[in-house]
């Protein structure tokens, strides 16, 4: 533990209990905080209790701190407010740091609310200046009654075990830095102690009105509904505060499960999307299935919060679901889309269709003459050689039982032929139907074709007509017939060298 600067008087009855506070809050930052004596601390001081609390005490136990204060301007005396704040920095030999944001715009612009909006600048602009400052850590002044406001939020808003366990002493990584972590060493520390310390050091805290104001969501409960709960039962502030410590314990045991979930079912990653092995996540446990779930929607998008019930079980009906190729928007533009063999979550700009498919962009036009290699995207190609059938040897050319593979009649094509991509009202008579035709858009959904890869995915054409689509379908009108004595070989395979 740092060297403490200074003994508070034994002639208090107050000093004996804020000693007693003092040291319970050195244990949680060594504990749980995991805080060494010589780590740098960028305080975010917005000048009320609780943040002059924080800031006096982690100077007194000897830690280095630098202090912060976000101007939101919300308030006509938010300015003056960052002026108290920088006088108490200095009568503490504190350095200062002040910056101001525009909550107002950004709510506006992001279609937030001005509580979201003060929150997600507040905390990027302390991880901005901590990065740049070389601080350990953003440590910030929320205290006992603000989980218990916490946990009654997540529980209004139908959270699972990760909202009803509150905010953490130690969250890294985090929105907004994947190695600074946000400390929050007064979460077992009522407001009414705060404010023992507070008259104590005979401190001037500045109180911000906006508490007072009922239209937020968290002053609600704090005024409205805590005191109801209070008229049922009067210790519910510690009644909520130990199920969200208990809660803790839990939800960090079904992390562990989704932990090894995770290694096991994700097969891989890339640019926008995840992808998962089916047959493995429908083994999982309901329970991992969904934190499981819900981490994959953070990693996408690590700063959402409040990820809702609804969308968690949305996702959830896809992965019981029988119908493959089907998908389901999930939140913020999040897809979940069942490949048959595996689930991918993806964004609306995720570029991997490449990495599993052969494509050829709309409107590109391949002419392709025997004997070539056409280079597809992504690392697919198509060859083509003209042969002899007796050289065909048994490779069942008359059935075209290899999709990847197509043995077409030289006499019935218009070389050279082209490799596109569909074409509205495009059709094929497949081979196996008697000539009967069917729109590529009927076939492609009949075969299950990822309806991701659908308008993207290669087919060859002689002149106008269809004659295959690779890995699929062979065209009737093509097929190799027992006069047949030269036909024309098209291979689709992978280019491992690219």
């Amino acid at each position: 533990m740092p060297k403490r600067q200074s003994k508070i008087s034994a002639c208090s009855l107050y000093a004996i209990i804020l000693c007693k506070m003092l040291d319970r809050i050195a244990n949680i930052l060594q504990r749980e905080c995991k805080l060494l004596p010589e780590n740098l601390m960028l305080v975010g001081v917005s000048g009320g209790p609780d943040s002059l609390c924080l800031m006096h005490a982690l100077h007194y136990l000897g830690y280095p701190i630098l202090a912060m204060h976000v101007n939101h301007q919300l308030r006509p005396e938010a300015e003056a407010e960052a002026q108290v704040v920088k006088q108490f920095s200095d009568n503490l030999g504190v350095g200062f740091i002040a910056t101001q944001v525009d909550v107002l715009m950004h709510a506006q612009e992001n279609t937030t609310s001005i509580e979201e909006a003060a929150r997600t600048l507040r905390y990027r602009s302390l991880f901005e200046q901590a990065k740049k400052y070389g601080a350990n850590a953003v440590v910030v002044g929320h205290n006992a009654d603000d989980q218990v406001e916490t946990i009654l939020m997540h529980l209004l808003r139908g959270s699972g075990l990760a909202g009803l366990r509150g905010m953490e002493y130690r969250t890294v990584p985090n929105p907004w830095s994947e190695d600074i972590p946000l400390l929050r060493p007064l979460l077992t520390i009522w407001r009414s102690e705060i404010q023992d310390y507070i008259e104590e050091h005979e401190f001037e805290p500045i109180l911000d009105s906006s508490n007072l104001d009922i239209s937020y969501f968290r002053n609600r409960i704090r005024h409205e509904l805590l005191p109801i709960l209070e008229s049922y039962n009067p210790d519910i502030r510690e009644v909520l505060l130990r199920m969200g410590q208990s809660l803790k314990d839990d939800y960090s045991f079904l992390q562990l499960l989704t932990d090894k979930a995770w290694e096991s079912a994700l097969i891989k990653q890339g640019s926008g999307y995840l992808a998962f092995n089916k047959a493995v996540l429908l083994e999982l446990p309901l329970s991992v299935q969904r934190y499981l779930l819900r981490r994959a929607i953070a990693y996408h998008l690590p700063g959402l919060r409040d990820v809702g019930f609804d969308c968690i079980e949305r996702g959830l009906g896809l992965l019981a679901g029988d119908k493959q190729n089907s998908q389901t928007d999930l939140i913020a533009g999040l897809r979940l889309i069942d490949e048959g063999e595996q689930f991918r979550l993806a964004t609306r700009q995720a570029d991997w269709i490449g990495e599993d498919f052969p494509a050829i962009m709309p409107g590109e036009l391949m002419k392709i003459m025997p004997p070539a290699t056409q280079l597809l995207k992504n690392g697919w190609q198509v060859e083509v050689t003209e042969i002899r059938i007796p050289e065909v040897g048994n490779h069942h050319w008359d059935v075209n039982l290899d999709p990847f593979q197509a043995w077409l009649d030289v006499n019935g094509l218009d070389l050279p032929l082209t490799i596109r991509a569909r074409k509205p009202g495009d059709q094929i008579k497949p081979l196996g139907l008697n000539g009967h035709s069917m729109k590529i858009s009927d076939l492609m959904i009949n075969l299950r074709l990822p309806r991701q890869a659908r308008a993207t995915w290669p087919l060859v054409c002689s002149g106008d007509q269809v004659v295959w689509v690779p890995g699929y379908r062979l065209s009737h009108l093509v097929r190799l017939r027992p006069d047949t004595a030269s036909a024309i070989h098209l291979l689709l395979s992978r280019n491992r060298a690219t």
